[in-house]
């Protein structure tokens, strides 16, 4: 099924897309109008412009008819693609080409972002940065109209399709930005030119492609040292890397955390199983207790940073925690389910070590009055020669914390070895559909289902919402 791109509440023409993409006009005319911009002709709209795309499996020049088809006003192109005559296009479209058709759109959302003129807060992490941005956002919004990118768009297609669907109300847009590979956060970075960033953590993730802990960070780090002048950043001081790498950078600095020199700083947390509470400081000041529907220190880190960025931004603390009681836990990340027969952490959209391993600790600590604790953990993907070394580790980890661990993937016997080590009782499957052919859980069960998205452990939580 085709997903449903971002969508505009503007219009722009062709000239300024000359302008921003130093593009050249090959048909059509400089008047002519799109409302909107997309990458996919299986979502687009009538008189939008279609961004011809190279990727891995696909060629989206291949699509021009397609995109022509279903109505485009204009076609961005690196080459003309075969059958493609100028002369046989409609004088209403606007053929035009550039160099490079990805870097094309990231310089047209660029320069959408600046005739805009509104207010971006950058925020990127190895774990924790879709559930920081909403906190953000909804902190910010206690003042403003606000935006954030939607979904995964947070890469180097999605990031300028999100800037370029800001609704013509929205005065704030917080965005989440996520890499992969060496040089995207730089990029990333110059396209949106954000005033303000925020980085939860480093941890090893995305390993495949850049190469070591050491080159997460070197990546990662870039958020802050490629900002343009006059932005400000938002300092997890828990992290020692991250504040040391941070304090030589040019820029107003406000720090949170649990770290007793955090600006703003949550001690006296209490985590249960409806959520976890803590007690707020702001520049040594208490300003009351917090209360989340999230579970675990974790996201009370991100509700600092949210606190933090509303600082920045004139919202008092009091309405940001106010802002962060109201809010539910994304599905799919450690979002809690009680049912007749279970209590159920859904942690199954995505893992990486980071992520399980406080996922873990959070399963121990709310499922300490249930009768059995029951890991589901699937493999932890893109982490190149040192996958089998840290799928050993997280099995460790839930050998020692649970009372059962069931391993789905690849790594499954390396994760259930190891916790069996541990004293846990550990089963391997190769696949969901072996793990769900066998699948039967004792009633009065805590049950956490972590894994990687490929894996597809949603599949389990959705049998054990059904055997309720």
């Amino acid at each position: 099924m085709a997903s449903r791109e971002p969508r505009p509440s503007w219009v722009l023409d062709t000239e300024e897309v000359v302008r921003a993409t130093g593009g050249t006009l090959l048909g059509g005319d400089m008047s002519l109008v799109f409302s909107g911009v997309s990458t996919d002709t299986r979502t687009l709209r009538p008189g939008e412009l279609f961004v011809a795309l190279k990727g891995s499996r696909y060629d989206g020049h291949d699509f021009w008819r397609e995109a022509l088809r279903r109505g485009a006003r204009g076609l961005l192109l690196a080459h003309l693609p075969q059958g493609l005559h100028l002369e046989e296009v409609p004088k209403t479209v606007s053929v035009i080409l550039v160099r490079d058709t990805l870097t094309a759109l990231g310089e047209l959302a660029r320069a959408f972002k600046r005739r805009r003129g509104f207010w971006a807060l950058a925020v990127s992490g190895s774990c924790g940065k879709t559930t920081t941005k909403e906190m953000c956002a909804a902190v910010l919004a206690r003042r403003y109209s606000v935006f954030r990118n939607p979904g995964n768009y947070n890469n180097l297609v999605g990031l300028p399709l999100s800037v370029l669907s800001m609704p013509e109300e929205a005065r704030f847009g917080v965005f989440e930005l996520g890499i992969s590979l060496p040089g995207e956060m730089a990029r990333l970075v110059e396209i949106l030119e954000p005033e303000a960033a925020l980085l939860t953590n480093v941890r090893p993730a995305h390993l495949e492609g850049l190469g070591s802990l050491e080159g997460v960070y070197s990546e990662k780090m870039q958020l802050y040292r490629r900002l343009p002048a006059g932005a400000r950043i938002i300092v997890n001081r828990d992290e020692e890397e991250i504040f040391r790498q941070a304090q030589d950078l040019p820029y107003e600095k406000i720090t949170y955390g649990l770290h007793i020199e955090a600006e703003v700083r949550a001690e006296d947390l209490r985590v249960r199983p409806e959520g976890t509470e803590f007690t707020l400081h702001v520049e040594g000041r208490r300003v009351g207790e917090g209360r989340l529907r999230f579970l675990g220190e974790h996201f009370v880190r991100n509700a600092l940073s949210a606190v933090a960025a509303g600082l920045l931004y004139g919202v008092p603390p009091e309405e940001a925690l106010a802002a962060l009681a109201e809010l539910s836990p994304l599905p799919g990340r450690l979002f809690p389910l009680r049912t007749r027969r279970y209590f159920l952490l859904d942690d199954s959209y995505n893992a990486n070590p980071g992520s399980v391993y406080e996922a873990l600790r959070v399963f121990w600590e709310v499922g300490q009055g249930f009768a059995k604790r029951i890991a589901i953990l699937g493999d932890m993907r893109e982490l190149g020669p040192e996958a089998e070394a840290l799928h050993e580790s997280v099995g460790r980890m839930a050998g020692r914390l649970c009372h059962q661990v069931l391993a789905v993937g690849e790594m499954a016997r390396v994760v259930a070895r190891e916790a069996e080590k541990m004293g846990a009782r550990a089963r391997a499957y190769p696949s969901v559909e072996e793990l769900l052919s066998e699948l039967e859980l004792p009633k009065g069960a805590a049950v956490l289902v972590k894994g990687s998205r490929a894996v597809g452990l949603e599949r389990v939580v959705q049998r054990l919402r059904e055997e309720d």
